[in-house]
């Protein structure tokens, strides 16, 4: 396990907090400063309680949630750990560290299911959007529809026709950029707010042909499995695993991530 205590979560919860209370402000920058001291001092389920207070006020960061991950993997609570790497991944998908952890994680739990592997093609694709942030596609796209506007203006008013011909083809280079950014922007907003992966909380749960106790039983997972979420039916949910299996759980047998 790399046992880095990420103090950067500070900086980037601070200027969120910054719009709110001063008096609120520094309740959680206290809270962020004791946890990390809890930590370094092996202090882990102290340190743990004071990570949780900062995420139940609605602020949240993948350097905070590698932290508490980090402090649940101390603890032995593999599950947890698990949980919160994967919270931290989806703010940070390219970083090493917490893939490296997360995948540490993972050795600790029953069920070793092999993930399908996913074409080249999807894979680089999912790769090349995730290499930036929201912020970073979002101005893109904004810079790249003001460059077209620009472009398509020079091409109405040009008398030249040289002129005219480079000013539509850019516009129109532009014009798709501008699309294409605002798409990756749009995709990666998705990802965060929609929470369409869970990982399994119970001990055992006997995944279900249909939402029903008296379902067939096809097969057992075990906690700590990261699924994905498919359809709901009153308190019933179908899910997928990362080897293709689908079936029906109980929601209440899973945390969303």
């Amino acid at each position: 396990m790399k046992n880095l205590l990420k103090k950067y979560c500070l900086i980037g919860v601070l200027m969120v907090i910054g719009f709110v209370s001063k008096g609120q402000s520094a309740a959680l920058t206290d809270s962020i400063t004791a946890a990390n001291q809890l930590f370094t001092a092996g202090k882990y389920k102290n340190a743990i309680q004071k990570y949780q207070y900062v995420t139940a006020q609605g602020f949240e960061s993948a350097d905070l949630y590698f932290n508490l991950g980090n402090a649940y993997y101390k603890t032995g609570n593999a599950t947890y750990a698990i949980l919160n790497y994967e919270r931290a991944k989806k703010l940070a998908p390219n970083d090493e560290d917490i893939r490296y952890n997360l995948d540490l994680a993972r050795t600790q739990i029953v069920d070793n299911i092999v993930t399908i592997p996913e074409p080249g093609f999807m894979r680089w694709w999912k790769q090349l959007i995730s290499s930036q942030s929201i912020n970073f596609w979002g101005t893109l796209s904004l810079i790249t529809f003001f460059s077209f506007l620009a472009l398509f203006g020079l091409f109405l008013l040009s008398s030249s026709y040289r002129s005219k011909r480079l000013a539509f083809w850019f516009s129109i280079l532009s014009i798709g950029i501008s699309a294409l950014t605002f798409a990756f922007g749009s995709h990666l907003s998705s990802v965060l707010t929609h929470h369409n992966t869970a990982l399994v909380t119970e001990r055992s749960v006997h995944v279900k042909a249909s939402p029903s106790e008296t379902g067939t039983e096809l097969f057992i997972v075990h906690e700590g499995v990261t699924i994905q979420l498919t359809d709901k039916l009153g308190e019933w949910i179908n899910v997928s695993l990362p080897d293709g299996n689908k079936g029906w759980i109980k929601e209440t047998s899973v945390i969303r991530i």
